[in-house]
């Protein structure tokens, strides 16, 4: 008998039996090896991973607001310093008031006592006041001053943001702030004893956790200074007390402090676009002014008439102030100077006849006139950098010059009466000058700061 013929039905359950059981076999394979691995992890332990990789975390993003309490207040420490030269940093209290003494703030070698001496023994600025100050309008500064080699010195690491003369009688002291907070005080008429060696006038000490913005020296005594940070701390130094005492922190940075020759208690702060006025008295701000849309760079007062002041800010502008007459809600100047660029700098001259102004826009500009109505525009190179700080142009003992940095490690003087400028040069500048100050009673006694050291120039 003839097999049965194969039909194409036939074949087509063949193919689906064949593929069911491929399948069938392949889920039994997979069972095993999953029994077989799940059997092998719990015989024997995991073997330590030799190369483990470090997961990188995500970082927050910065907060893109201004800081607004002061790194004292938080109890942190100072930044970090770019030099390669290592220091050992004093405690202090971690509350944004308070005093701490001498020997905490002070990291120099040797002893404070001769600063301390020098100052007591001072006369106060009263007496200071009444003796007739002789200015020599024939001293010529494009040709008189020089530098000597023992009138340099390196008072500090970092770089040099702010410098002022302590107006004492007999001696030039110099009173620096770095941008680390450092204060560095030389004394230049102090030699080095070799005998006892404890000072080469040179003191240095560190109240403030960032860049020094303002030093301001009691209007009646020598031996009260007031210096101000970006941090938002303003701190009295008391040589008589031998003591540092923080008197107000601001949720803001203060950019600039200036203080009434006339006014014993009141100090003025220049915040990011306010001005406040601060009461020592009364240890609390009193007035507030909204009077720029930027920063204040720096805060001046007519010599001779106290209730005018001059600032400068980032946004452009030199404004002239009537403190009697400054409406809180809405501010008017009684003159307005418009730069190009942001005004690092405005101060009245010694007569208070004149205002020169620095500005990134490449001018040093003078106002003259009974309502400083007339302008004259210098052209000087201000572009500083990032490195360095910026250029301030400061009036000389008298109305006749003005002086300024120069990027070519030198002093630009500038006569008012031809408006031709003149660079000192010396063999000892070694850095670009940037900040300035001239003695009040030594004519002729010119500081100043190039990265962390002192010059000072003398009549020759």
């Amino acid at each position: 008998m003839a097999p049965p013929k194969k039909t194409k039905a036939m074949g087509l359950d063949y193919e689906q039996q064949r593929q069911e059981n491929i399948n069938r076999n392949r889920e039994m394979i997979a069972s095993i090896l999953h029994q077989k691995f799940q059997l092998a992890s719990l015989l024997s332990p995991p073997k330590a991973n030799k190369n483990p990789i470090n997961k990188r975390t995500k970082k927050p993003n910065p907060s893109l607001t201004t800081l607004r309490r002061s790194l004292r207040s938080r109890g942190l420490p100072p930044p970090d310093s770019t030099s390669t030269s290592t220091r050992t940093s004093p405690s202090f209290p971690r509350v944004p008031t308070g005093q701490f003494s001498f020997t905490d703030a002070f990291v120099d070698s040797g002893s404070y006592r001769p600063l301390v001496e020098a100052t007591c023994l001072a006369g106060e600025r009263t007496e200071l006041r009444n003796i007739k100050k002789e200015v020599d309008l024939s001293l010529d500064a494009r040709v008189e001053l020089g530098l000597k080699e023992e009138n340099v010195r390196k008072v500090v690491v970092e770089r040099i943001t702010i410098v002022s003369f302590l107006p004492v009688l007999s001696r030039s002291i110099v009173i620096s702030g770095n941008k680390q907070g450092y204060l560095g005080i030389w004394d230049a008429d102090r030699n080095r004893e070799d005998g006892e060696g404890v000072s080469d006038g040179l003191f240095k000490f560190f109240p403030h956790r960032s860049p020094v913005s303002g030093i301001s020296v009691h209007p009646s005594s020598v031996r009260k200074i007031y210096s101000s940070c970006y941090d938002g701390d303003l701190c009295l130094v008391d040589m008589e007390k031998e003591m540092f005492e923080i008197i107000h922190s601001s949720d803001d940075s203060i950019f600039s402090l200036s203080q009434s020759p006339h006014d014993h208690n009141s100090l003025f702060l220049g915040e990011r676009g306010k001005v406040k006025s601060f009461d020592e008295r009364a240890g609390k701000i009193i007035y507030e002014w909204e009077l720029h849309e930027q920063r204040v760079n720096t805060i001046d007062f007519h010599p001779e008439n106290s209730n005018l002041i001059a600032t400068s800010s980032s946004d452009s502008f030199v404004r002239i102030w009537d403190l009697r007459c400054i409406d809180k809600d809405k501010p008017k100047s009684i003159r307005e100077i418009s730069h190009n660029r942001a005004v690092h700098s405005a101060y009245f001259s010694p007569t208070g006849n004149g205002i020169v102004s620095t500005s990134l826009d490449d001018t040093v500009r003078i106002q003259s006139g009974p309502q400083f109505e007339y302008s004259s525009i210098i052209e000087h190179n201000n572009q500083t950098g990032r490195w360095l700080s910026k250029f301030r142009a400061i009036w000389g003992w008298n109305d006749s010059y003005i002086f300024i940095g120069n990027m070519q490690r030198a002093v630009d003087v500038i006569s008012i009466e031809d408006n031709i400028t003149t660079p000192l040069r010396s063999e000892y500048m070694t850095n670009i000058p940037c900040r300035f100050a001239t003695h009040p009673y030594k004519e002729g006694h010119l500081a100043c700061a190039g990265g962390g050291k002192l010059y000072l120039w003398t009549k020759m």
